[in-house]
């Protein structure tokens, strides 16, 4: 692998440790057999059809689309809270008045 390939591989491996998370699972084997048939015939990825399936599952049992269920699990921005980083300085009186 030539010094251009390594470059884009390390990045692309950073990027997605930054931007994804894995997930492992235990398959019965005669259950992985026929998802991958499905796959295949449907032309998905298993990740997809995972991703997918979840989504569905969530929209099911909440009754909302995956996007307003997302939109609702995100947390609050935080309201204005900037604290001056010194304290405010004491009123100053000139000597010349």
């Amino acid at each position: 692998m030539n010094k251009n390939n390594e470059s884009k591989t390390k990045a692309k491996r950073k990027y997605n440790e930054k931007s994804y998370k894995r997930v492992s699972l235990y398959i019965k084997n005669e259950e992985m057999d026929i998802i991958e048939k499905f796959c295949k015939n449907n032309n998905y990825s298993k990740n997809n059809l995972f991703i997918e399936g979840v989504k569905e599952k969530i929209e099911r049992d909440t009754g909302k689309s995956f996007d307003e269920f997302l939109k609702e699990q995100e947390p609050e921005e935080p309201k204005d809270t900037k604290e001056s980083k010194s304290p405010e300085r004491p009123e100053v009186f000139k000597l010349d008045q």
